[in-house]
């Protein structure tokens, strides 16, 4: 008697599909008995083209369906009205079929009778499958076979393989895929068709174990050939064309979680649900340092679903159990052996290092010029800071020495002490920056400030090499973007003025720039670029609103990688917001954006004038520079312009150049710099010594400095022949604008200088180390009836305890009015003596600093009344701070016990402090490991694979090499393009994540 076949087609949501499935069924050599289509309610003609077709059983069934539920009802109805005949004499069982049908898939005219053909000649044989080719191009394979590597997860076979035969020895098989599988119905039935737990993923590779266990055969039928969309395949709701990476990722894993439970012994079924969720917390860390972060949450899921019974694990294991009567481990010689697995994950690994490795050259940072920029940075660096060469602490102007240990750094981190009044609260993200900062060089924190200071020109010059690298292969274009970069009068500035977070900006702007716009492709970049965005936004806050604009329209403009460029300033925002919230509780918002440090006054330029880059009307030294020349009816403004006019010449002709868009959009950076600067000098939000200190703008000015930049390379790229000496004339412009400020540190001009790491006269700074309560009054005449209060703990005040709390804060504390009041009594000679009052603050030392002009009498009277003052002892004059007088008898700590409560607290003794540095701590750690280069080569091929976008490259089309020999003469050939070659390589069997 013939086999009587009934296909089985499941559809939803396939209109178009169908349309190519219906006539290749109908086209079948050997006949269909049966037809029951399976309709999954669909939003499209799904239905009507099915109906039409005329099948002999029409079902419907709901939308959340899977394909295995689909085929069961199936069978189900057709048990009721056509139930197994007889088997004939002679026959070992019923010889009736099942030909499971996807929509989309299309069968050649012969697949039935080569499947039929394989059936009859095993007699074992319970499951046979097609070769999978791709409907697109059917000479390639989809997929030919199913099994299991080494660590459980399930693998498809001969992936992506032109199809020449090669596989034509290949039978017995671990399982076939669910595509035009051909299955005998009683076993179906026996088994009970695929695990309700597998609902999308690793269904058929279940039942075809099964189906191996239960005494029967599964093999694969080479001349049967099935043309699939694959992947993208209509599908279920479960798993189809619209399901995402992650998506994908969890059902994978929900896949493999649960089978591993139900293919598992008694014991070892609660041994790996036990192990359900510790494996997740290790998968995290592991995904992290795989730069994979997009799979966390999915594994999450997968887990707590499994663990919480949501795929019946228990279920599925005693029926597996009941069904099997083989053990599993006769079926080791069909699954992958470690062996093969390593040889296959080498293959694959060579293909994913050669598409990785293309386009490195890009960055060949010797070989294409880096290496000279770095060169001449670094001697340029080196001539202008030569006196600060052997120094290992800077100070003057707005830098202070570090503290003297780690701990004390990150002890200032977090939720603690403020201020040496007893003031408690947040920390500033800056902080946190100088703290990691200080680690660098554990053993001497100060000592990393003099290294910032002598690496700036040529770390500047080198991220600003890479970004322009970026942008276009020519070497002398990115020199000249490098070298300009580091010729910024903003810099010099800010080296000159001893402006650390300005620095820092300045440095870490160009490599931020480089990560943010790799970010689209890698996580690993996006979570670089993150890390500096905290370092950027901690530095110069007064940035945040700027970061913000650009980075909506990147955003929006990103295309498929908007998630990890929102990602970006997530770790920045939970820097911030403790501090955010504290302002808004002290009803002064705003403040949050005041400069961090040690908030130096001073007389700042406004509006148009900061776009050449100096921050005060000092104007780098110019006025007086043009006074030595005798030039003294010159504007300097006039003279910027004229030296800054070619480079915004080169800008302008970028908007007309082929890479107009990427002049666009370093005008749109450099107009949002520039604005931001031109606002930020007239807001003062810190107050310091009694004087407002305005923003600082020069971390606004590299930003507008570094979009101008970017629009003039688009320029240069585009104006031929007439680059370099253009170039090199703006160049020369730019590098003029420094000519007073390069030579600052050698003149003695520069505010920054060597120190020897004290604040404080060296008795006071000395018994400070041992009592870190232990307070020096500071006393400064500001005029005839003015006086500078200051009161500084320890060893004396350091940069990183300096808090936008103290600073931004108008009113006067209990402390500061005890302290005046106290200053007032030593002014009267013969006044009762204070010494109570000095206990209670825990003031150890008084030293009055000299003043000149009118406020000299006024100082010399503090000083006279000090020396008749029972309750202090002179210690005398002190070169270059002042006179010093001990208390008698100094208590070491505050003696009022409220006072010394507060200074008591730090950043862990607070459960609030505590909860914030924990949850800080996470997300930097959670940032810092996706950020580590330990990410898989896959990872990297893929992201080599996708091209820039065509607005980033200035060489596009147009960089062309004239080549004349006995061949070929003044022919133009083509030598450049930005298209990764070879094709897309992914792991064998593995669904790939976006990440």
């Amino acid at each position: 008697m013939r086999p009587k076949v009934t296909a089985v087609v499941v559809a939803r949501d396939a209109a178009s599909a169908l349309e190519r499935t219906i006539p290749a069924l109908e086209s079948q050599t050997a006949p269909i008995a049966t037809s029951v289509f399976v309709h999954i309610d669909s939003r499209d003609d799904t239905l009507e083209i099915m109906r039409a077709a005329q099948p002999t059983l029409l079902l419907t069934v709901a939308q959340d369906s899977s394909f295995g539920k689909a085929v069961a009802t199936a069978v189900s109805e057709l048990d009721k009205s056509e139930p197994i005949r007889e088997a004939d004499t002679g026959a070992a069982h019923p010889d009736e079929w099942l030909w499971l049908i996807n929509a989309g898939d299309t069968p050649e005219p012969n697949a039935l009778a080569e499947l039929l053909d394989t059936a009859e000649r095993n007699p074992s044989l319970a499951v046979t499958g097609p070769k999978l080719v791709s409907a697109q191009d059917p000479s390639r394979l989809v997929e030919y076979g199913q099994s299991i590597v080494p660590t459980g997860e399930s693998i498809r076979l001969r992936t992506d393989a032109l199809d020449q035969g090669q596989y034509e020895s290949f039978s017995d098989v671990l399982a076939v895929a669910t595509n035009g599988m051909l299955v005998r119905r009683d076993v179906w039935n026996d088994l009970q068709g695929f695990d309700p737990g597998l609902e999308a993923v690793d269904d058929s590779l279940d039942f075809c174990v099964r189906t191996w266990l239960a005494g029967n055969r599964v093999l694969l039928t080479p001349d049967a050939r099935v043309e699939t969309l694959g992947r993208d395949a209509p599908g279920t709701a479960k798993y189809g064309r619209r399901t995402g990476a992650q998506a994908r990722h969890r059902l994978r894993r929900t896949a493999t979680l649960h089978r591993r439970l139900a293919w598992s012994g008694p014991l070892m079924f609660w041994v790996y649900w036990l192990l359900l969720l510790p494996e997740v917390l290790v998968l995290t860390v592991l995904n992290l340092l795989r730069k994979q972060p997009g799979r966390i949450l999915p594994e999450l899921f997968a887990a707590l679903k499994v663990f919480f019974g949501g795929t019946r694990a228990l279920s599925a294991r005693r029926h597996f159990a009941a069904t099997s009567t083989q053990p599993l481990s006769s079926l080791d010689r069909l699954r992958i052996s470690a062996s093969e697995w390593r040889t296959m994950r080498a293959i694959k690994r060579d293909e994913q290092l050669a598409l990785a490795q293309q386009g490195g050259d890009r960055y060949n940072f010797i070989t294409g010029g880096g290496g000279w920029v770095a060169l001449i940075t670094a001697v340029a660096s080196v001539i202008m800071l030569f006196p600060l060469l052997r120094s290992s602490v800077l100070s003057g102007g707005a830098l202070l020495p570090l503290s003297g240990s780690i701990g004390e750094l990150w002890a200032a981190t977090g939720y603690g002490l403020r201020d040496t009044g007893g003031g408690i609260g947040v920390a500033d993200p800056f902080q946190f920056v100088l703290a990691a900062l200080g680690s660098l060089t554990f053993w001497q924190p100060s000592l990393i400030v003099v290294i910032i200071w002598l690496i700036a020109l040529p770390l500047a010059a080198t991220g600003a090499w890479f970004i322009a690298a970026r942008f276009t292969r020519r070497p002398w274009l990115r020199a000249f973007f490098a070298l300009a970069w580091a010729c910024s009068p903003t810099l010099l500035g800010a080296l000159a003025d001893g402006r650390l977070p300005a620095v820092l900006v300045h440095i870490t702007l160009p490599w931020f720039a480089f990560a943010f716009f790799a970010a689209r492709y890698r996580w690993a970049a996006s979570a670089v670029a993150s890390l500096l965005g905290v370092v950027i936004a901690a530095s110069a806050p007064s940035l945040i609103p700027a970061l913000i604009l650009l980075w909506l329209l990147m955003v929006t403009t990103s295309g498929t990688g908007w998630l990890r460029q929102t990602f970006v300033p997530i770790p920045a925002a939970a820097m911030f917001l403790p501090l955010l919230v504290t302002q808004l509780n002290r009803g002064r918002p705003l403040a949050i954006f005041a400069d961090p440090a040690l908030p130096q006054p001073y007389d700042p330029l406004h509006g148009w004038n900061t776009v050449f880059g100096f921050a005060d009307t000092g104007l780098g030294g110019w006025p007086e520079f043009l006074q030595q020349l005798g030039l003294t009816d010159i504007d300097p403004f006039l003279l910027f312009a004229v030296l800054m006019a070619p480079l915004a010449l080169l800008a302008a002709i970028g908007i007309f150049a082929n890479g107009w868009r990427l002049a666009l959009a370093g005008l749109i950076i450099a107009a949002t710099g520039w604005i931001t600067a031109g606002v930020a000098g007239g807001l003062s939000f810190a107050v310091w010594e009694a004087t407002a200190a305005p923003i600082y703008p020069a971390a606004a000015q590299s930003l507008g400095y570094f979009g101008l930049l970017m629009a003039a390379i688009a320029g240069a790229a585009y104006i031929g022949p007439l680059r370099v000496p253009v170039t090199m004339l703006a160049l020369a412009g730019v590098t003029a604008l420094i000519v007073p400020l390069f030579p600052a540190h050698i003149t003695g001009s520069a505010a920054v200088a060597a120190s020897d790491g004290r604040t404080l006269p060296a008795i006071a700074s000395v018994q400070g180390e041992d009592a870190d309560q232990l307070g020096t009054l500071r006393v400064t005449p500001m005029g005839p009836d003015q006086l500078r209060l200051s009161l500084e703990r320890g060893s004396g005040m350091k940069l990183n305890e300096i808090s936008t709390l103290a600073t931004t804060n108008p009113a006067t504390s209990k402390t500061d009015e005890a302290l005046a009041e106290l200053v007032v009594d030593f002014l009267s000679i013969g006044k009762s003596n204070p010494m109570s009052q000095l206990h209670e603050l825990g003031i150890g030392f008084v030293l009055i600093q000299p003043a000149e002009g009118a406020g000299a009498p006024l100082g010399q009277r503090l000083v006279t009344g000090l020396s008749t003052n029972e309750s202090v002892t002179s210690i005398g004059k002190i070169k270059g701070y002042g006179t010093l007088f001990q208390v008698v008898n100094a208590a070491e700590r505050p003696t009022d016990p409220v006072l010394a409560q507060q200074l008591e607290v730090t950043n862990w003794q607070n459960v609030l402090g505590r909860a914030m540095l924990i949850v800080q701590t996470v997300i930097l750690l959670f940032v810092i490991l996706l950020a580590l280069p330990t990410g898989r080569i896959a990872d990297l091929s893929a992201a080599a694979r996708r091209t820039k976008p065509q607005w980033e490259d200035l060489d596009r089309g147009s960089d062309v090499l004239t080549l004349r020999n006995y061949r070929l003469d003044n022919e133009r050939v083509e030598v450049y393009s930005s298209a990764a070659s070879g094709e897309a390589v992914g792991p064998a069997g593995k669904e790939e994540l976006g990440d």
